[in-house]
């Protein structure tokens, strides 16, 4: 986090901006009452949604950098990183439409599918790659999680309470605050922001150090074997 202080500040000072400009208009309590998922499109709420999802490409080049030292976001790799995302996701919603316990095991087998993605990335490689890049990764997400599905079932869901916990308390504090106190809304939307970059930082953290560890022990083993 500390890497990108300077760009984080920026998409808090954004956050901050969004806020003061709609607070005069914008009532929160009526949308709560009236349209709860609204809420989520006030610009608030929707500006910190797009600016983490921005901030995603500056968390996960810190977080990969504890494999690879080297490692920096290309737009090759932004692109890998955006359809790796997507294709893990429709596969796992697939997984909860036809019941939640195959998405739940598709979430946990597919985890590590992006890590894998970016550490496939080598020189020369195009847009033409990336579909083979994404197949290659989720295989090999597969094949490591599959021997340890239980722990690492146990990480995906650590990392997912890591997140959303706090994520959630600091959103449940800018919604009654907004209601009773709407200028408070310069100030809980940008920690809103800041709590998901760190929390997220810590999430990333934790999976590419499971990551890691099960690379490791597929190594150990095809070396035994």
């Amino acid at each position: 986090m500390r890497e990108r202080l300077t760009v984080y500040a920026l998409f808090g000072l954004a956050c901050a901006a969004a806020a003061w400009d709609v607070m005069p208009h914008l009532d929160l309590y009526d949308v709560l009452a009236n349209h709860p998922l609204a809420l989520f499109s006030t610009p608030p709420v929707s500006v910190v949604l797009a600016l983490a999802l921005v901030a995603l490409f500056f968390i996960l080049p810190s977080a990969m950098r504890r494999i690879d030292p080297n490692f920096h976001m290309t737009g090759m790799r932004i692109a890998l990183t955006a359809a790796t995302l997507a294709c893990v996701g429709l596969v796992t919603e697939i997984g909860y439409v036809f019941a939640v316990i195959p998405g739940i095991v598709a979430a946990v087998l597919l985890s590590q599918a992006l890590v894998g993605a970016l550490l496939r990335v080598r020189a020369g490689s195009g847009l033409l790659d990336i579909v083979p890049l994404m197949i290659g990764s989720m295989r090999g997400s597969i094949a490591m999680t599959r021997t340890h599905f239980v722990t690492t079932f146990g990480v995906v869901a650590a990392s997912l309470v890591i997140l959303l916990v706090p994520f959630s308390l600091v959103m449940l504090t800018l919604l009654i605050l907004g209601v009773r106190v709407p200028p408070s809304l310069v100030v809980t939307t940008p920690a809103l922001f800041f709590t998901f970059i760190y929390f997220e930082c810590v999430r990333y953290s934790l999976i590419v150090r499971w990551y890691r560890r099960l690379a490791k022990d597929v190594k150990d083993v095809a070396v035994a074997a």
